[in-house]
């Protein structure tokens, strides 16, 4: 059963999340956090010792839960593993384009903003971001061993290079306020991603 302490915690995480999402890392003020959440000072300083703190566990738990949703996406039972990634990145289309502050990726929102003034902070998003394209590359081993991908692809290097086509895409996209980049991005990842029946020679 989840205590009253972890449920605090667990509420002004969540309620930061969303305020980080709407405004930034730095654009967020611990008394607007406060405010919004209805806690105290001395609640929030129970749970983390700064400001850089918080940002360390919301990241931390941001992470991990992209992790074991991406590993229960592409581990179902149903489709080859290449259908799954194909799932996978459109969903991230939907989510990225839906104008729900806080369906968007989070990496994205404050990569490279918290990257120049907290270490521990970039520390956490680059082992994140490293996890998540080992997990894409062995979707992509799997979609070999389905014989649903080509193995003319090399997937230690592909997984990482696609998610990070899918950062710079969400980018641009922010940029342009359209899904070009997106799509853009969807038919480079079917390209990147032949089944074996596009290679005749296998």
């Amino acid at each position: 059963m989840q205590t009253r302490t972890d449920s605090t915690r667990d509420h002004i995480l969540a309620t930061g999340r969303g305020l980080v999402a709407q405004r930034g890392f730095a654009g967020m003020g611990l008394n607007e956090l406060l405010k919004t959440a209805s806690v105290p000072k001395g609640s929030f300083y129970h749970y983390f010792s700064s400001k850089e703190d918080f940002g360390c566990k919301l990241l931390e738990q941001y992470l991990t839960q992209y992790v074991t949703r991406l590993g229960a996406m592409l581990d179902t039972d149903g489709p080859d593993a290449r259908a799954r990634l194909m799932q996978y990145w459109s969903l991230w289309i939907s989510t990225q384009t839906s104008g729900d502050a806080c369906a968007q990726c989070l990496i994205v929102k404050i990569g490279a903003e918290i990257s120049d003034f907290s270490n521990e902070m970039r520390a956490i998003l680059e082992r994140g971001t490293r996890q998540i394209g080992a997990r894409l590359s062995q979707a992509i081993a799997d979609g070999q061993a389905d014989h649903s991908i080509s193995l003319t692809v090399q997937p230690d290097l592909l997984g990482p290079a696609l998610y990070e086509m899918w950062l710079g895409a969400s980018l641009l996209a922010k940029l342009s306020r359209t899904r070009y980049p997106f799509l853009n991005a969807l038919e480079t990842t079917k390209l990147l991603l032949p089944s074996p029946s596009q290679n005749p020679k296998e």
